[in-house]
């Protein structure tokens, strides 16, 4: 399993599962029957009411050339196929993508894909540190699997059982979204793990964030209120 780190807005880093070849292989045959199946119907309602082949080709034309293009930009980076195999194009720098990042993209496909029937972007996918064909590494993008791969680890950080009886300290974790605690989560494992200056400020700006978002007084063990938060936030939504 390949993993892509992602510098959030807020700097944290959060690691994100690689959209794999096959999914991306799959996804992109998907789309291309859709986009073969779609046309072919539109082609022959066209035909029955203009009576000329080449005006409902030339008519139809946009839909085959800029199907992935208006997807992406309209669906928060994701066609059809993608969508049906669990994947999203995101800037590999967390910041959102834009018109320009899609349009590069998608520049490239001729390149990446028509034009050497794929070999390039599977080579490039391939070989690549973030799994990135011709287009994703001009225009600074990566396909990912549209959940973190800990995202799991929320229901795995207290057993359910343990919710019996149980009184949560901060009933206000229910005003943080799963993402915000994936992304809390997160940013603790970094310090436990390498506890260095820089995650010591993530710590300590998460605490305050925190705890205004609650509206209540910053406590001085950073580390213990935000674990406990996380805490009640799982009891109190599983």
């Amino acid at each position: 399993m390949s993993k892509i780190e992602i510098q959030t807005t807020q700097n944290v880093a959060i690691d994100y599962e690689a959209g794999s070849l096959m999914d991306r292989v799959i996804g992109c045959i998907l789309d291309f029957v859709v986009v073969a199946i779609s046309s072919l119907i539109l082609w022959l309602l066209l035909l029955s009411i203009t009576g000329s082949e080449i005006l409902s080709v030339i008519l139809i034309l946009p839909i085959t050339v800029f199907y992935s293009l208006a997807f992406e930009v309209f669906n928060n980076g994701k066609t059809l196929g993608k969508m049906a195999m669990g994947l999203q194009v995101v800037r590999l720098d967390g910041q959102e993508a834009r018109l320009n990042d899609f349009l590069t993209r998608w520049v490239f496909r001729s390149i990446d894909i028509t034009g050497t029937f794929g070999t390039l972007a599977v080579i490039m996918v391939t070989v690549t540190k973030n799994h990135q064909r011709l287009g994703d590494f001009v225009a600074n993008t990566v396909v990912i699997k549209t959940k973190p791969t800990y995202a799991i680890d929320l229901d795995n950080v207290l057993k359910k059982k343990s919710a019996e009886g149980y009184e949560p300290v901060y009933p206000q974790s229910l005003r943080f979204t799963e993402d915000q605690m994936l992304i809390l989560k997160s940013s603790i494992d970094r310090y436990q793990k390498y506890p260095n200056e820089a995650h010591t400020e993530v710590i300590k700006t998460l605490s305050k964030q925190v705890a205004v978002k609650m509206e209540i007084p910053e406590p001085k063990k950073k580390l213990d209120f935000l674990k406990q938060v996380l805490k009640d936030y799982v009891i109190l939504t599983r």
